[in-house]
């Protein structure tokens, strides 16, 4: 009895150890990316590549690996849990970015073109400059933390798809970006009502620092209402599926979090909302799917 209470106390351990590195270790938010990959290959109709889709899992892995290392001393005092679990595993950093590193160069080599082998290059050279050298010009130019990294973003969750099919760009292709782009950005704001009060006192100029976590809120309020109204208009002149239509539901989704934000005070609680806000662009290619099936 003695040994199967042990067995299960283990289990448990381990569990819980490996539930810690997919959430704290990047595995979890950098599924983002090829969802939104995904999306666009759906939304399109180009055909879903799965080299593609773990290339594009790839690059945010290795940039958020990075970028938490980098802010580790941050992290003791905005997200404790992670800064504990990443703590431990500090000396293996190096030799797990290397094989992140060294798994993308062979994928790229072998299933991907030149154009696209450049794009990639290029957001990543744009991942790590913003991390080593461009943070420090949110002192000085308005949201410029969110204005760059959601544009990065935008661009690989959009251009991934044509780069790769040497498709010529298209309206359908123009208005995916624009939705990505204004729903990227509630993301990264959304993120910063967290930090307001640490990026204040280091001089960062978000917009919840500009004009204050209610106002902010408000904003993105109007964001979210804001970001639908291209794939209304892409559906009503039949320039993207009319099952694009479906993604509206996560006008509501958006809402939800929004309003618990602007009640919530507690650390705990902020880590919950993090998660809800970032879970919602995997969910993406899931309701496009079903609408498919079901319509």
């Amino acid at each position: 009895m003695v040994l199967n209470i042990n067995s299960k106390n283990d289990y448990s351990r381990h569990f819980n150890m490996i539930f810690k590195e997919i959430v704290h270790g990047g595995y979890l938010t950098a599924l983002g990316a090829p969802a939104l990959v995904l999306s666009t290959s759906i939304i399109i109709n180009s055909g879903i590549n799965i080299p593609l889709l773990t290339i594009s899992y790839l690059i945010p892995l290795i940039i958020y690996s990075y970028d938490y290392m980098s802010d580790l001393d941050k992290d003791h005092e905005t997200n404790s849990d992670r800064y504990k679990h990443l703590q431990k595993k500090k000396k293996y950093y190096p030799i797990i970015l290397v094989f992140y590193v060294l798994l993308l160069i062979v994928l790229l080599i072998i299933f991907t073109n030149f154009k696209l082998i450049i794009f990639i290059i290029l957001m990543m050279l744009g991942g790590v400059f913003y991390a080593t050298a461009f943070k420090g010009l949110t002192k000085k130019i308005p949201i410029f933390k969110n204005i760059y990294t959601v544009l990065t973003w935008s661009m690989g969750g959009t251009f991934f798809v044509p780069l790769h099919y040497s498709l010529a760009f298209s309206f359908p292709i123009l208005i995916v970006f624009i939705f990505i782009y204004m729903k990227g950005m509630i993301n990264a704001i959304f993120f910063d009502l967290k930090d307001h009060l640490t990026d204040s006192k280091e001089g960062l100029k978000t917009l919840p620092v500009i004009i204050g976590k209610d106002k902010s809120i408000k904003l993105l309020h109007l964001l979210n209402i804001a970001a639908f109204f291209p794939l209304i208009i892409g559906v009503y002149l039949k320039i993207i599926p009319i099952f694009t239509i479906s993604l509206i539901v996560f006008y509501f989704y958006s809402l939800y979090y929004l309003i618990k934000a602007k009640k919530s005070y507690d650390d705990k609680l902020w880590v919950k909302l993090g998660s809800i806000a970032d879970f919602e662009f995997m969910f993406w290619p899931a309701i496009l799917i079903l609408c498919i099936i079901v319509f």
